[in-house]
């Protein structure tokens, strides 16, 4: 079928400018193809495949990508997990990821879906989880166990990164340093035109050899950052509260990191990758109104955010869904977007991947897709079936062949 399209782009091309060149036209053509397309065509000549690894062509393929001028379906990434118990009572983390492919019929408002499994060669040890922390460009950052990997879903491609420079062994007495991975996050550096990744830690000492958390004596978080081109993390400075707690995957936007945090009250907290300093940007105030916001998500071209009351109903639950201008490193503003339910069966939001359409976890593990225009609610069987997820994570996805090595 994408041999066929590529043949019937042709006929398009013959309005191109005389002044282009053959090679000028097959670019053209190749660009507008999806990625597994274009892993099969480096195959066939060895011209294509020199031309499709040029970065410009990897640039080029990228905007048409992230435009999605050729596609009216919304590309979602979804990252389950379940444990597998054998007989013996042994048992085995396994990772699913897949990624569905929702489209809305305009006039009938009928929603149409299909979803393709993913095999990603992960190097994981049987107990080992896998959390998405950061997405930019087609790639993903992930916590697998004991490694953080970048990955690219649509080439299958992985790319491990070295041991961190602030996270050590666990302490063996009182006293003695522990250090535990706090946030992770993920983002393009559009001057140093390269990818970062940030991490945060979590520092504190004991004052018994018993390691309780009553003798728990919490120190300064430390930050450090990991860049492509060296291939090393740096140490950076960072200046926030010890009782700063991070709970949710990163979001990236425009060259910034942002993370959902909370320190006796919810806020944003942004990384600029240029210059790599951290800001803390206020949330709007619901607390008078008993909402509390959840965590934080894409919309567009915006940051938005999920909140709810802070005592739900048992059998239905109710959604706020906040959107921020454009953060200039200094200031910001919120406007509420729209009012979701009350729903029953609902476990939580996942994104809201058109401008009235909601991606949801039920309360039975399936994801279900609501539209708050015509209330219409319907359920997405994503083959295999799970008996008890212990982590659903969907984030909206754009296809790229951006490498990795």
């Amino acid at each position: 079928m994408c041999e066929e399209f590529m043949w019937n782009k042709t006929a398009e091309m013959s309005q191109v400018h005389e002044s282009e060149t053959p090679e000028d036209k097959v670019v053209e053509i190749l660009c507008r193809l999806p990625p597994k397309s274009l892993m099969r065509f480096k195959c066939i000549r060895k011209s294509w495949c020199t031309l499709i690894n040029r970065p410009s062509f990897v640039a080029k393929h990228l905007n048409n990508s992230v435009d999605n001028k050729l596609s009216s379906s919304t590309c979602i990434l979804l990252n389950r997990s379940q444990a597998h118990i054998f007989p013996d009572q042994s048992w085995k983390q396994e990772v699913f990821w897949s990624t569905i492919n929702l489209s809305i019929d305009s006039d009938e408002h009928n929603l149409h879906y299909d979803v393709e499994d993913l095999i990603i060669p992960f190097p994981l040890e049987d107990h080992d989880f896998v959390l998405i922390f950061g997405y930019c460009n087609g790639i993903v950052c992930v916590d697998a166990g004991k490694n953080v990997l970048l990955c690219n879903p649509a080439t299958r491609e992985f790319r491990q990164l070295p041991d961190s420079c602030l996270l050590q062994p666990p302490p063996k007495g009182k006293f003695e340093l522990e250090t535990t991975f706090q946030a992770l996050g993920f983002g393009y550096d559009c001057n140093a035109k390269e990818y970062k990744v940030v991490r945060i830690v979590e520092n504190c000492e004991y004052s018994d050899d018993e390691q309780t958390f009553y003798h728990r004596i919490a120190l300064p978080h430390t930050a450090e950052v990991y860049t492509t081109a060296a291939n090393f993390w740096k140490e950076i400075k960072i200046d926030i509260s010890i009782k700063t707690y991070h709970c949710s995957c990163s979001v990236y936007l425009k060259g910034f990191c942002y993370w959902f945090a909370s320190d006796n009250e919810e806020y944003i907290l942004a990384f600029y990758l240029g210059d790599e300093t951290f800001h803390i940007i206020q949330l709007p105030s619901r607390r008078e109104s008993g909402f509390t916001f959840d965590y934080i998500f894409l919309r567009n071209e915006s940051l938005a955010s999920f909140c709810s009351p802070y005592n739900p109903s048992e059998d239905s639950k109710l959604f706020e869904i906040w959107v921020m201008d454009d953060y200039d490193g200094v200031s910001s503003s919120w406007t509420k977007l729209l009012t979701v339910g009350p729903f029953k069966g609902v476990e939580y939001p996942l994104t809201l991947w058109k401008c009235d359409e909601l991606l949801m976890l039920a309360s039975d593990g399936r994801a279900t897709s609501y539209n708050s225009s015509t209330g219409n609610l319907k359920y997405l069987h994503i083959p295999p079936i799970l008996n008890k997820v212990v982590d659903f994570e969907g984030l909206i996805y754009v296809k790229s062949i951006v490498p990795l090595k």
